[in-house]
């Protein structure tokens, strides 16, 4: 359980304690308002009790609002598929391949396009981009406005995406989660510890990020809207 470790009138400061055994001790997260923009700072200070390399990814989300969002992306180098299907008899996306462009994502049934959401047809997909060069930028249309998320590439080189378009049946989803995860990452997609990519896959270098013990770690985010 989060635990409370500071608040103030704009910064909240959370803190997490892991298991005894494990390389992590502990994390703390604070979200600050930027005092000069309409805009979120979010740091995750990571305490390491041994030296390891994790696979690791933030997991910010944005709701779909009815009218629609439209996603602009960043700048990639290229897009790949999970290797499997993320949900069996649901998803759509061909799994394990590379493509350029989320406007042509190849399925069993033709190209979808992932850059207007909700998608018409229920399904849950991950994707990742890799090289994201940030901001990434989505668009509200019906409410005038741009929302930015923006990260340090250098770290977390890639953007992992969670489509999640109303096709988790299952509690806690039951059909009615339609929402966008934008995840900065530095993973070969959620899978890392889980299993290894052939050394041939553009993924395989994803094997994480060093933490040294007893020297605390700061990854940090920013969410920031503008008008359209």
């Amino acid at each position: 359980m989060w635990r409370l470790v500071e608040m103030a009138a704009h910064r909240l400061t959370l803190g997490l304690d892991y298991p005894s055994d494990g390389e992590i001790e502990s994390l703390e997260r604070t979200i600050e308002v930027d005092p000069e923009a309409p805009a979120l700072i979010v740091s995750l200070n990571v305490h390491a009790r041994k030296d390891v390399v994790l696979p690791f990814a933030l997991h910010p989300t944005f709701a779909m609002p009815d009218e629609g969002i439209e996603v602009l992306a960043c700048p990639h180098q290229a897009i790949h598929s999970y290797p499997v299907l993320p949900e069996p008899g649901v998803s759509r996306i061909l799994p394990n391949h590379t493509f350029v462009s989320l406007k042509e994502i190849p399925t069993a049934t033709g190209l979808m396009d992932g850059t207007h959401l909700p998608l018409p047809e229920k399904t849950e997909e991950l994707l990742q981009m890799a090289e994201c060069r940030p901001p990434f930028v989505l668009r509200f249309t019906a409410q005038q406005a741009e929302v930015l998320l923006d990260w340090n590439s250098d770290e977390l080189p890639d953007a992992l995406l969670w489509i999640s378009n109303g096709g988790r049946t299952h509690e806690p989803w039951s059909g009615r989660n339609f929402a966008l995860g934008i995840e900065p990452a530095q993973s070969f997609f959620d899978l890392g510890r889980v299993v290894t990519p052939p050394a041939d896959h553009p993924l395989a270098g994803r094997t994480g990020l060093a933490f040294r013990a007893g020297i605390p770690r700061t990854i940090s985010y920013r969410l920031s809207a503008r008008p359209l």
